[in-house]
């Protein structure tokens, strides 16, 4: 797989995640119906849509209630892997986050969430 397909893959399993899991369940109910656009450099956007609880990889990415950029592909995954904390990328401008803030704080607890329920609580 090349970095986009793993990122793809890795945002597709937080959905899941958020959708099976109780403190993923937990976390979407927070979150409020709207579309989430994760946003990778320039070219890449995976539109997330929240209804009601539920989270969809959705193929339209117009009106978005938040949006989570990340810089780049080697940023993104260094995030949603816990190499780089989102606030020493924010610092940094490698993770720009617009529109509704508790949606964007909200989905990163669950690509954390998923990070830990993937790759183990605790081990970076």
């Amino acid at each position: 797989m090349n970095a986009m397909e793993l990122i793809r893959e890795r945002i597709r399993k937080a959905v899941e995640i958020a959708n099976t899991d109780p403190t993923g369940q937990k976390l979407a109910h927070k979150l409020g119906n709207g579309k989430i656009l994760v946003r990778v450099g320039r070219e890449t956007d995976i539109p997330i849509e929240v209804r009601d609880g539920h989270l969809t990889i959705a193929e339209d990415s117009s009106h978005p209630k938040a949006v989570c950029e990340f810089s780049d592909a080697n940023t993104a995954w260094a995030l949603l892997t816990r190499k780089l904390s989102p606030f020493a990328a924010t610092v940094h401008r490698q993770l720009n986050q617009y529109g509704l803030s508790p949606m964007n704080e909200t989905f990163e607890k669950i690509w954390l969430l998923a990070h830990d329920r993937l790759d183990g609580a605790g081990e970076d």
